[in-house]
């Protein structure tokens, strides 16, 4: 019963700290800095609160020995008040999180957060989570010094046992968490079950306790120990009774040197751990799955190495030592589980996936927990051979060490929590260097390598306490475990220094302008399929200089700032490489533009883009910010900017959640100006269609008069203004262009240059999204569902939902653009376009991305080039291209023969791009030409005509009556 409620404890425990550097992220910015703050405060409270309240625990077990498990229940009904209080509390310090934090300008002109705001930040994490972590850490302490008594063998059998059932408890509240309880429940709620799960655990500890004092109690009336005797049976009791204390100081040798080799298996264990998370992040992706599914494989394969521990001590009776093999198997797996790991066995098992899709479609057909079974064993495969092993082999370490230094009852909780202690204060160590040091200096494989040096190296004071006895052949282990660990480092050092990313990035390494690691990513600048360089982010194309990704990045500047009269400021938080806040800069009279990113790696790659971006970030017009988006937003004042323009990572990667929430679009719309536009970036692909219709709801929800466009293919823009209406005219967008030539010149780029292709980036009104979005919940701060929506690279992709496509509805955004229900003519062939566009979304899945070849169109449709890239050559393109064609044809032949010759001539060029081998369309427009004395271009329309039917007999006559009048320099008149 009581192994049950400890594993209730560990449950509720991982849920407490999955929730709160969720929530914190928010608070503080979903940066690294944040995330480590909490780690750090939440390990270090556990760690004290271990060795304090266990030193407590010897002191109350002196004198009521029956009174821990009453204590322990104590301890976690607290523990559960202070997690209901916290929760509560969480939502609210965002203001006060702002309030605190000021920017400072570093050597290079950038503005960072300054360290009165790190340390006001320290200061709000400190005071809220160390009285619940310390708790949580005494708990641990307290039951081992219930549990232990005075037989010390069987103790540690017992410390085995109840560190592996609460680190077991811990991998199944990770997993619960987010793969259950958040995307169930939301942060809120899920909080809430970790208070029941504590009140669970203080109640059965209350019903042990008494039912324990009652036993005591009867046992003293029959005249047994004394209460301040150990009340276990005879029979329980071990060889350990005749132990006698340690001689000497509050900390003999074998303590000192037992926990500094606990401080350096923590550190090299918890610094494991984040190369682990970066590694993984390229070869599976940066989805929360892959992440909550990586720390719950590390936490059970600990808690089955502790039951392993516990076991190999009973049967070895010769701790030290084991621990000494155990550390060189460590070193050894690790490196083995990289050296094995190889991203073409998953790009393979992607490829096999989606083909057996494609050929039977039985897949998404499938059931939910069929599919949810496959993504989970496709990530759980190389988790399990890389990192498997080496967790169990972490678990051995503290059951041992405590069998080796248990060795008098008096000091069991004290010798437990300075165990705890050190290994605590190691990994945060650990985890610190390896994140904010080895990875961004040395990179995955040689962090790897100092990581397991350390783990090899915490064989030496464990060697020193081993030698201190009268064992024979006691060197052995200490020798094997050296042979096993350098053996092992040695053939790693002898791979190439790119190994590990050559096995993991999509790529080779080699083929890369660059390739570093920074503290928050890894960074490589390729060429793309497609033409332009991309940014490849973690192993996946984060950005790019390619046509397609320049025309909706930069449209998200560009078409806001064409609608507001004589825009100024400008917020673009993710900065990619640069596109958008070149854009920005374009216009002008926009007179400040604010570069946000959390990733100052990132914004140091951008002059490997300036060929594009303009090497923006030198502009004095930008100022550039390294933070959270969201966080900076909450720093600024109310009515900041003209428009805010977002376009974060990867919807469904981990963390991103928080730039798409509810909240944050309120907190957008406060900061924007009056008429200011919010403009974000929407793709409609790898992410499942109702995690769409809840972004968009979140966003429509707070901005209702919201469009949707289309900016490049499946990558689409919502557009929300700070007023009553989003509303477009296409003579104010031309007056616009005019006045902005570089605007212009860089939207013709993009085949955007006209009021016609800008308004043919409709996709949808703001009526379509609010009836296509009723019935779906919005993504919130609490529940960030649209981070669950993607569990794996398997993941197909279900493309744009059909209920906010309407095209036909385009008068509610540009209702000047017709007359009499025909396009006006600054918007000539409008219907024509959007029939076409229509054509793109539905001759093809809208989540299939696709780009131009070579970053150049290969063929042009309507005059366009982005739509010959965007339609796909198997489209049937007749229907359309016909019924328009078929208008404009007949309408210029109404004008020829009304003798309204420029305008004819105007009117069959248009019919000639819908249709360019049209004989009667070059015979006639040739006739326009020759009616205005153009003799030289009407003769070229008349051969084009015989080029395409040579036996053409009106195009023969109409050449040869004009090559006459040429000749003899007659009439301007008709040929014929």
């Amino acid at each position: 019963m009581l192994y049950f409620l400890f594993f209730c404890s560990g449950l509720s425990g991982l849920i407490y700290q999955v929730v709160w550097v969720r929530v914190f992220a928010n608070v503080f910015g979903n940066t690294i800095y944040s995330a480590s703050l909490v780690i750090a405060v939440f390990m270090l409270g556990l760690g004290v609160g271990s060795y304090v309240l266990g030193t407590w625990a010897d002191r109350r077990y002196a004198s009521r020995p029956e009174s821990m498990l009453r204590a322990y229940g104590a301890f976690e009904l607290a523990i559960g008040l202070l997690g209901l209080g916290i929760s509560a509390l969480l939502p609210h310090l965002g203001e006060i999180s702002a309030r605190v934090s000021s920017y400072s300008r570093d050597a290079g002109g950038w503005y960072v957060l300054s360290a009165s705001s790190y340390a006001a930040r320290g200061a709000i994490a400190i005071v809220l989570l160390t009285p619940i972590t310390l708790l949580m850490g005494g708990t641990l302490t307290l039951l081992i010094r219930h549990l232990v008594r005075r037989d010390l063998d069987a103790g540690s059998s017992r410390i085995a046992l109840l560190y592996a059932v609460n680190t077991c408890g811990a991998a199944a509240g990770c997993f619960l968490t987010d793969f259950a309880f958040i995307p169930v429940y939301g942060l809120l709620r899920t909080q809430i079950v970790a208070v029941g799960l504590n009140l669970v655990a203080a109640l059965g500890a209350f019903w042990l306790g008494r039912t324990s004092l009652r036993q005591a109690t009867e046992t003293r009336r029959h005249g047994a120990d004394s209460p301040k005797k150990d009340s276990v049976s005879p029979r329980l009791r071990g060889p350990s009774q005749a132990r006698t204390p340690d001689p000497g100081s509050r900390f003999p040798v074998p303590v000192v040197l037992t926990s500094m080799a606990l401080a350096l298996t923590g550190f090299a264990a918890m610094g494991m751990e984040i190369v682990w998370f970066r590694y993984f992040s390229i070869l599976l992706g940066e989805f929360r799955a892959v992440f909550s599914l990586l720390l719950a494989v590390i936490l059970l394969g600990i808690g089955i190495g502790s039951l392993a521990g516990g076991f190999a001590h009973r049967r070895i009776a010769k701790p030290a030592q084991c621990l000494i093999v155990v550390q060189g198997l460590f070193v050894a797996s690790t490196l083995l589980g990289f050296a094995l790991a190889n991203a073409e066995q998953i790009r393979n098992a992607v490829t096999d996936y989606a083909a057996r899709h494609v050929a039977t479609g039985g897949l998404v057909s499938a059931p939910d927990w069929t599919r949810a079974l496959a993504e989970l064993w496709f990530n759980a495969k190389p988790i399990l051979l890389v990192v498997g092993l080496p967790a169990a082999l972490m678990g051995f370490s503290f059951p041992l060490a405590n069998a080796i230094i248990q060795r008098t009852e008096s000091s069991v909780g004290r010798r437990a929590g300075i165990l705890y202690l050190f290994n605590t204060v190691g990994a945060v160590c650990g985890s610190l260097a390896a994140g904010f040091l080895l990875l961004p200096t040395l990179g995955i494989q040689r962090s790897a390598t100092v990581l397991t040096t350390a783990a090899a190296l915490a064989v030496v004071p464990l060697a020193a306490v081993a030698f201190g006895g009268s064992e024979k052949n006691r060197r052995a282990p200490l020798a094997a475990s050296l042979l096993v660990s350098g053996v092992a480092l040695g053939v790693w050092l002898l791979l190439p220094s790119d190994y590990v990313l050559n096995r993991a990035l999509l790529f080779p390494v080699q083929r890369a302008y660059t390739v570093s690691e920074g503290i928050t990513e890894l960074i490589a600048v390729t060429d793309g399929p497609d033409g332009g360089r991309v940014l490849v982010t973690n192993g996946h194309p984060m950005s790019s200089t390619e046509l397609l990704s320049q025309r909706y990045m930069r449209a998200m500047a560009h078409i806001p700032l064409l609608t507001i009269d004589n825009p100024e400021s400008v917020l673009v938080i993710c900065y990619g490489v640069g596109n958008t806040a070149q854009a920005a800069t374009l216009h002008p009279s926009v007179r400040r533009v604010e570069v946000v990113d959390l990733s100052r790696h990132v914004l140091d790659h951008s002059s490997y883009f300036k060929d594009t971006n303009g090497d923006v970030l030198n502009d004095p017009r930008v100022a550039v910010y390294v933070n959270d988006g969201r966080h900076h937003l909450q720093m600024q004042p109310e009515a900041s900017y003209d428009l805010i323009t977002l376009e974060p990572p990867p919807i469904v990667h981990a963390g991103v959640a928080a730039l798409y929430s509810k909240e944050f679009y309120e907190r957008a719309r406060t900061r924007l100006k009056p008429k200011g536009y919010m403009s974000q970036w929407l793709p409609a692909y790898g992410v499942p269609q109702t995690m769409i219709l809840s972004m968009t709801r979140a966003f429509v929800d707070i901005f209702p008069n919201a469009v949707l466009l289309s900016g490049a293919s499946s990558d689409l823009l919502l557009i929300g203004s700070n007023d009553a209406s989003v509303e477009i005219d296409p003579g104010r967008l031309t007056t616009a262009l005019a006045r902005a030539p570089r605007v212009h010149a860089d939207l013709q780029r993009l085949d955007l240059g006209s009021p016609r292709e800008i308004v043919g980036m409709f996709v949808a009104s703001a009526e379509t999204l609010a009836k296509a979005t009723r019935d779906v919940a919005p993504v919130t701060d609490d529940h960030p569902i649209q981070e669950y929506g993607k569990k794996s690279l398997l993941e197909v992709d279900e493309g744009l939902p059909p209920s906010i496509v309407d095209l036909s509805a385009v008068a509610s955004w540009c209702p000047s653009c017709f007359v009499g229900g025909k396009p006006a003519p600054l918007v000539e062939g409008l219907d024509t376009y959007l029939a076409l566009m229509n054509l793109a979304y539905t001759a093809r899945p809208v989540g299939v991305a696709r780009t131009v070849p070579g970053g150049v169109p290969t063929r042009a449709i309507a005059g366009s080039g982005y739509l010959g890239a965007i339609i796909p050559a198997s489209a049937n393109l007749d229907a359309v291209l016909n019924a328009a064609f078929l208008d404009k044809y007949q309408r210029a032949t109404d004008l020829l023969e009304q003798r309204r010759y420029t305008e004819a001539v105007d009117e069959f060029l248009a019919a000639l791009q819908l249709m360019p081998d049209s004989v009667e369309a070059h015979n006639n427009l040739g006739i326009a030409l020759a009616s205005q004395g153009k003799l030289d271009q009407a003769i070229d329309e008349f051969k084009r005509a015989l080029a395409v039917r040579p036996d053409f007999e009106d195009a023969k006559r109409n050449l040869a009556t004009a090559l006459e009048k040429l000749r003899r320099g007659g009439p301007s008149g008709p040929p014929g």
